[in-house]
């Protein structure tokens, strides 16, 4: 890992910064690894690099390197004998606590449980997930569906909390997590992509009014601005982007 990351031409903060990356992301690896009771070793799939604001659009240049690390963790899962839930991911975060040129390495599970997929947050110092209230999805133009989980799996197979049956997206596509107030979505390695206002990404944090696509499925993502516990006043779509323009785009982006 650590001569990968020397060989690449990246222009990160620091000299040292491509030995300090391996070091960091081996440590965090090993510091995350759970015994299953037959013995078999479980790593995190999740690998998220905390970073000055500052730093963060050097570091967003450099993804053909986090995605070749990647593949890298894939290989010496099978060299040492522990394995993965899914293909490992590699995600960068801004945090405005942390001094220039600084980083550190917290790792997620995202483990597979009686079918379904539950992101695990193992790192104690993180913050504990809130969700926005009255969040909420609109699917195809029509179906309302409110956010009222940390954790939500979308996809084709029926254990996932929001079911899409459609052949376009994956049986385990995308996943919203809640942390500091927001929703993030993770693309789970689909086939067709998980797109955030027509572009493609592997994580993003969704602002009311974000559209969605799996695959070309388009979903918005919406917040009641005035909504308050208890609140329980009839959700619009009417209010949000015309849908049949959002398919048109994705279908013009391709």
């Amino acid at each position: 890992m650590q001569a990968l990351i020397e060989s690449s031409t990246a222009l990160l903060p620091r000299e040292n910064i491509q030995q300090i990356l391996a070091k960091r992301l081996v440590a965090a690896l090993q510091a995350s690894l759970i015994q299953k009771e037959e013995g078999k070793f479980v790593a995190p799939s999740l690998f998220i690099i905390h970073l000055n604001p500052l730093n963060l659009s050097e570091w967003q240049t450099q993804q053909d390197l986090l995605d070749k690390l990647t593949l890298v963790l894939q290989e010496m899962s099978f060299e040492e004998e522990f394995e993965f839930d899914i293909q490992p991911i590699i995600t960068l975060e801004g945090d405005s606590s942390l001094p220039a040129d600084d980083f550190f390495i917290t790792t997620e599970f995202i483990l597979s449980q009686r079918g379904a997929t539950e992101a695990i947050q193992l790192n104690a110092s993180m913050e504990s997930p809130t969700q926005p209230l009255s969040a909420f999805l609109i699917v195809n133009g029509s179906e309302v569906i409110p956010l009222r989980q940390s954790v939500i799996n979308i996809g084709r197979r029926l254990d996932n909390h929001i079911v899409i049956p459609d052949p376009r997206v994956s049986r385990s596509h995308a996943q919203l997590r809640s942390s500091r107030g927001n929703y993030i979505v993770f693309d789970l390695n689909s086939t067709g992509g998980t797109f955030v206002n027509g572009l493609r990404t592997t994580q993003q944090t969704l602002k009311a009014g974000d559209v969605i696509s799996l695959a070309g499925v388009p979903i918005i993502y919406g917040e009641e601005a005035s909504a308050k516990a208890g609140d329980t006043s009839e959700l619009n779509p009417e209010s949000f982007p015309d849908m049949e323009d959002e398919k048109q785009d994705h279908h013009d982006s391709q």
